[in-house]
């Protein structure tokens, strides 16, 4: 009954503006604690075509880290394999090629790098890691993918935020039943004593949210028609 009651209570406040920034500076002790993670823009503006050049253009070498986030890795004269390649080496913010892939979508990528030995837990400088990354950015099938090669559910970045509460933070639905499917615990507080919910509430995440009372009225019914010994 619990749950029931927090869900109508909260329900209230579905339609008021939400006044409170979850990025407010740290120097506010009532501040969200999350900071969701922004995917760095690999291309250069000569890629892009902004930039007109005379006679042929040449492209600046990419690193091994922006090909994966490309989903370039693995393609023509890019491709890495039968090379020394490290499917775990890190960038100066330690993330790993999976990571980058991971943020960017590329599954076809992020599948070879599983099968090269690519490590799934690895974190970069704030903690964040391939699950986090894919379920920031709404990747619900590499989520899956990630989850299958036993990445940890409820793993939390620097400010004790989970998969989970990125993909709600910005309304990713289909993570949000990929990370739940995969037993993700949505009672879990960040630093900012804020669930997985009460971000859904607070950043009016409501396709996310309608995943989570789903899910919490699928575990309460499951409850109530269990038989007591």
């Amino acid at each position: 009954m619990y749950v029931q009651v927090l869900i109508k209570d909260q329900s209230i406040h579905w339609e008021t503006p939400c006044t409170e920034s979850p990025l407010e500076n740290a120097e506010d002790g009532n501040r969200s604690a999350f900071t969701p993670y922004k995917p760095v823009t690999v291309l250069t503006n000569l890629q892009r075509g902004n930039i007109q050049t005379e006679g042929p253009a040449v492209l600046p070498e990419r690193s091994v880290h922006q090909l994966a986030g490309q989903g370039e890795l693995f393609l023509g004269d890019n491709c890495v394999l039968g090379t020394s390649f490290d499917a775990n080496v890190t960038d100066e913010k330690d993330f790993t090629p999976l990571m980058w892939a991971s943020g960017f979508g590329q599954l076809e990528t992020v599948q070879k790098l599983l099968k090269l030995g690519a490590v799934v837990t690895s974190t970069g400088k704030s903690g964040e890691n391939a699950l986090i990354l894919a379920s920031s950015s709404g990747h619900a099938a590499i989520v899956r993918e990630l989850i299958n090669y036993e990445a940890e559910v409820d793993c939390v970045d620097q400010d004790g935020n989970t998969a989970l509460m990125h993909a709600v933070y910005n309304n990713h639905a289909a993570c949000v039943q990929e990370l739940l499917n995969a037993g993700a615990d949505f009672t879990i507080t960040n630093e900012a004593v804020e669930t997985a919910f009460d971000i859904a509430i607070k950043k009016r995440s409501k396709h996310a949210q309608a995943v989570l009372e789903k899910h919490m009225l699928n575990l309460m019914q499951v409850g109530s028609s269990t038989p007591t010994s």
